[in-house]
């Protein structure tokens, strides 16, 4: 579980859509909060551990395929102390872990494979949607650059497509967990580059999740 919240934490794009504005001061401290979080359910003391995560969990599931963890943006910022805009949507996110019942006697475990068991389990990565997500995420911080231009100028200027720059402007919006799944190979057979590009995206992630086959 300290692993799974470990990596939403250390996802820069992420924490960059936790902060009310685009400062470079302010997006580093985001980045730096989060790294430190994430050192802390890492490595930290057990003490420490549980107090962050008792911040930053707000509640956890338990099923038969295994364990789902939900937090939300808004305890995340209050984890990292960072300023909210106070209207943005506060969708919960789930991070999924998978988890495998053992009888030992009378008793009746939930056992969760290590970090090492998990890298092991088969993955259908696309490398192409991979390369999309990351090429989603650069058109944004190219448009944030240039806060006093169009993104017809954006485009003109940089010699790219207006209506492609404004698609993958779109794509940075996406769910965190779901950029997760889609790094770690865990998306739906169905998606790919080809159809994220044509996917009609709403803007509250639980939508997203159902319009992409998360959910």
């Amino acid at each position: 579980m300290c692993q799974r919240l470990a990596e939403l934490l250390n996802d820069q794009p992420f924490l960059c859509r936790l902060v009310p504005d685009t400062e470079a001061e302010a997006i580093q401290k985001a980045i730096a909060a989060g790294d430190l979080a994430a050192a802390t359910l890492r490595s930290g003391s057990a003490h420490d551990r549980a107090a962050l995560l008792e911040t930053i969990v707000d509640r956890i599931n338990l099923g038969d395929g295994g364990i789902e963890i939900i937090t939300r943006p808004a305890l995340i910022r209050c984890a990292l102390v960072l300023t909210s805009a106070g209207d943005e949507l506060d969708e919960p996110i789930i991070l999924a872990l998978p988890a495998t019942k053992v009888r030992r006697g009378h008793q009746l475990r939930l056992v969760i494979p290590g970090p090492e068991d998990l890298s092991a389990t088969p993955a259908r990565r696309d490398e192409k949607l991979v390369a999309l997500m990351a090429e989603a995420h650069g058109a944004r911080r190219l448009i944030l650059s240039q806060p006093d231009k169009s993104i017809a100028s954006i485009a003109a200027s940089m010699g790219k497509c207006r209506t492609r720059l404004t698609r993958l402007a779109s794509l940075a919006c996406l769910a965190p967990d779901i950029v997760t799944a889609i790094v770690q190979g865990r998306q739906p057979a169905s998606l790919n580059s080809r159809t994220m590009l044509a996917a009609e995206l709403p803007l509250a992630w639980a939508d997203q999740r159902r319009a992409l086959g998360f959910a």
